[in-house]
This record gives C-alpha cells, structure tokens and sequence, in this order.
C-alpha cells in the first residue's frame, strides 16, 4: 500500500556557503587614503594632459611605488634583481623630466608600464616565471592587467572592518550622507533655480563661487572615488598574491630536418645575394650602369630592410635550437647563417654611413645604428646557445638590451644629431637643409641651443619657444628641456 505524504514537507535545500572574507587589518585601513591619493593623482594627470606628457609621468610612477611601499614595505628588495629593476624603472621614469623627444616617449611609456610590470611582481612575488624567462613578460603583463578588478570585494571588506574599531565606525554613516545629500542637493537646486529667476541669481553666484574655488577639487575627487576601489585591488592583489613557481618540464626534442632544410636554404640565398652585391659594391662599377641603377642610388638604399632581416635570422635560429634537436648539421648551419647576418649588418652599416654623409643625421638613422649595435651583441648570444646547450638566451639578452636602451635615452640623441649636422654644414659638407628639416620638423626641444646658432628664419625661435613654454603650464608636460628651451 501506497504510505500516504505529507504535502507540507519541504525537501531541504543544500546550504550556501558563506563567502570568505578577505584578509584585512591596520595595513589595508591605511592603504584606503594610499589608494584615494593615487586615483586622485591619476585623475589629475589625465585631466591636466593636453597631448604631451613630461614630469607627469614621473610623478606617476613615483606616486606607485610611494602608495606600494607605504602600503606593504620593501619585502622583496633584497633581491638582486627587484633592486636592478627599481633603478631601470627610475631612470626611465625620469628621461620624462629631462628630456622632451616625442618619440622616446611614445615608447617609453610602454616600456615603462612593462618594467613596473616585471619589477611590482619580482619584488612581491606574485608570479610564477622567474624574470630570465621570455613567458614571464606576457605572464606579468596579464597579471597587471587583471588585478584592478579581482580584488575589488577587499576595499568593501576593509570598509566593512572600520565598524569594529571603535571611533571610526561613526564617521561611516556621516561619508554616506554626505555623498547622498550633495547629488541630491545639486538637483534640488538646479529645479528651484528654474523656478524663480531672482533664487536663480543668488544661487547662480553662488555656484559660481564655488565651482571657481572648489570646483576642480571636487570633480577630481569624485572622480578619484570612482577609480579608488580598482587601484585599491591592484595593490592589495600586488601584496597578498603568491603564486607557487612553475616546475620545469622536460622539453620533447625533435628531428631536425625541417630546421636543417630551411636553414641551408636561407644560407644559399644570403650567400648569391652577398655575392652580388659585393661585386656591385666593391667591384666593377659598369655592372650597375648596364642595370640603369646608379652607385648612390643603390648604396644609400636597403639598410632598414638588411636590419630587419637581421633580425628575423636570429628569431628564427633561436626557434631551430629550442624546438629541434640540435646535431652537427644544425649547429654549423646555424653558425653559418650568424656570420652571414653579421655580413648584413656590416653593409647595412656600411650604407647607412654613405646615407649620413650625403642627407646628415636624424633620429630614425640614429635610431637605426643604435639597433645594429644591438642585434650585433645579440648575433653573439646566439652562437653562444647554438653551441651551449645550457646557456640561457633571454637571460643575458634583456639586461642588455634594457640597459643599452636606457644608454640611448640618456646620451640626448636630439643634441648629438644637431650638434654633427651644424658641424658638417659649418665645413661645407652638408647643405642647410639638413638643418632646416630638425627645426621644422622637431620632435623635443633637446639641441635647440646648436641648432639656433645656424638660423636664417628668425620666426622660427619664437614659435618653438612658444610652444615649450605651453608645456611649462602645465605640470603634467614639464621637463627640463622644455623649459630651458622657453628661456
């Protein structure tokens, strides 16, 4: 027989559990006025920029990891590594207050957000990679780029928490009052306002008044309070992650015939394309007369693509040795296709000269030389791990391309190109144009002092001084260039 049932039994329900606060204490109550000074900060900056960034960047990053240490100490700077970064981040920080060359900047904003990246984490200790490996570059920037927003829930508990200390609770409710009276306030106001034309001139001076004298500050800060809880979560998430480190696994080695095919390859072409071009170059000239190229033509020509390649050969070799088993077919291939690369750089070098000595120098030239001399320090990296199976690449590489970008940046490239272009236009061996072209079309102020000297405009130093002392105005655009270029 069928039991009779119970129509009111409820079958009960799996409970819930209950979400596990996060970890809070006197640090993360301190780090609530860190985190509102640093969006306020932020706030600023954007608001205060028009287009060119200078002593604001500094301030920025300086403002970072003023808010980081206050927040969690120096924990992580007995590293050799944490220190170097710091410095490089520093130094690079700076170059915005000294120097003013527009493409630098461009750059170095990037590069520095990437070393904050690296350093924040090799000094906390939230990621898995060490800094000699090249995953740890996408590994750290994704970790940057997510921790705005995973941790925002421990700004509420820390908010939260304040109730349990006794004096602070009470100024809670007041904060919540206040920020919903002033909007509230604001509208009210607005509507009476269109009510009566004689309130509407009173409170209209009112306002007035206000916003001329606490206008800005109120905007910012509220502003600041919308930023406040994801700059509260990147610090919170920069202090209390840890991350085991990731364990080394066995890497599957290949044949490496594929390498071997494309290598040899690569070596043939390389070769007949060095072969005829050291007959054009340093042989019989008829041979491009007969080609209707002309010699200059033809030697001020190829050295952006010859460097480009330079660097595509080391790419891929470095993949070859990663990806396959090396062998002896492999290792000499390789090591064939490196000197090769390294006769590239020698003609790319050698045109680029002819290129200078007829049209002077410029950024982007000085810029090429300077990635010539890089993958020329690289191309010698590389043999060392084709014939060193245990020789970290990255490792010793990014310490020197760091440092041999910060070299650039400091060696004031703006003042080395117009100082060599007014010399060889004082002796005859350039044309005026070569310096005209730096004052028309200048990028910083860095040089002015050379290139003045050489003026035949006398418009031109009035506009360029105009324009350096707009950038003076403003806090965010300051440099040291811009303003002795505004004297």
């Amino acid at each position: 027989m069928e039991q009779p049932t119970n129509p009111t039994a409820i079958t009960p329900q799996p409970a819930i559990p209950a979400r596990k606060p996060w970890a809070v204490g006197r640090r993360e109550w301190r780090l609530l006025p860190l985190s509102l000074a640093l969006a306020y900060l932020l706030v600023s900056f954007f608001l205060d920029w028009h287009g060119r960034a200078g002593f604001g960047v500094t301030a920025l990053a300086a403002g970072w990891y003023g808010a980081l240490f206050c927040y969690r100490g120096t924990g992580g700077m007995e590293r050799r590594s944490s220190r170097v970064l710091l410095g490089a981040v520093t130094l690079l920080a700076l170059t915005f207050t000294i120097f003013s060359n527009q493409w630098f900047r461009w750059w170095n904003k990037w590069a520095l957000l990437l070393l904050i990246a690296v350093q924040t984490w090799e000094m906390c200790g939230g990621a898995r990679l060490p800094w000699y490996r090249a995953g740890m570059l996408l590994e750290r920037m994704a970790l940057l780029v997510c921790a705005p927003f995973v941790r925002c829930g421990a700004m509420a508990d820390t908010v939260k928490s304040l109730n349990t200390k006794r004096g602070l609770g009470r100024w809670l409710p007041v904060l919540a009052g206040v920020g919903m009276t002033l909007p509230l306030l604001w509208v009210v106001t607005m509507v009476l306002m269109d009510a009566d034309a004689l309130f509407a001139v009173v409170a209209g001076d009112a306002l007035a008044w206000l916003e001329r004298h606490f206008g800005q500050v109120v905007l910012r800060l509220i502003l600041a309070g919308c930023a406040m809880p994801f700059l509260f979560s990147l610090l919170y998430f920069a202090a209390h992650t840890e991350l085991k480190p990731q364990e080394e696994r066995a890497k599957k080695e290949r044949d490496g015939l594929p390498a071997v095919i494309l290598l040899g390859a690569l070596d043939l072409l390389y070769a007949l394309f060095l072969a005829v071009q050291g007959v054009a170059l340093f042989g019989d000239r008829a041979y491009l007369q007969r080609a209707g190229i002309s010699f200059a033509e033809y030697a001020r020509s190829g050295f952006f693509q010859l460097v480009g390649l330079a660097g595509v050969n080391i790419t891929l070799i470095l993949l070859a040795v990663w990806f396959y088993r090396m062998d002896r077919r492999l290792k000499a291939l390789s090591t064939v296709l490196v000197g090769l690369t390294g006769v590239l750089l020698v003609s790319a070098a050698w045109r680029m000269t002819l290129y200078v000595s007829a049209y002077g120098l410029s950024f982007k030239r000085m810029l090429t030389y300077w990635g010539m001399a890089v993958l020329t320090v690289f191309l010698a990296l590389t043999v060392g791990k084709i014939w060193r199976r245990g020789f970290s690449f990255f490792r010793a590489a990014a310490p020197v391309a760091l440092a041999w970008w910060l070299l650039l940046n400091y060696c004031n490239v703006d003042a080395l190109v117009s100082g060599y272009n007014a010399a060889q236009v004082e002796k005859g061996r350039l044309a005026y144009s070569a310096v005209e072209d730096l004052l028309y079309d200048r990028s910083g102020y860095d040089g002015l002092s050379v290139l003045s000297e050489q003026l035949t405009d006398p418009d031109i130093l009035p506009w360029i001084q105009e324009r350096a002392a707009e950038d003076c105005e403003s806090w965010v655009s300051w440099s040291v260039s811009a303003w002795r270029a505004s004297k």
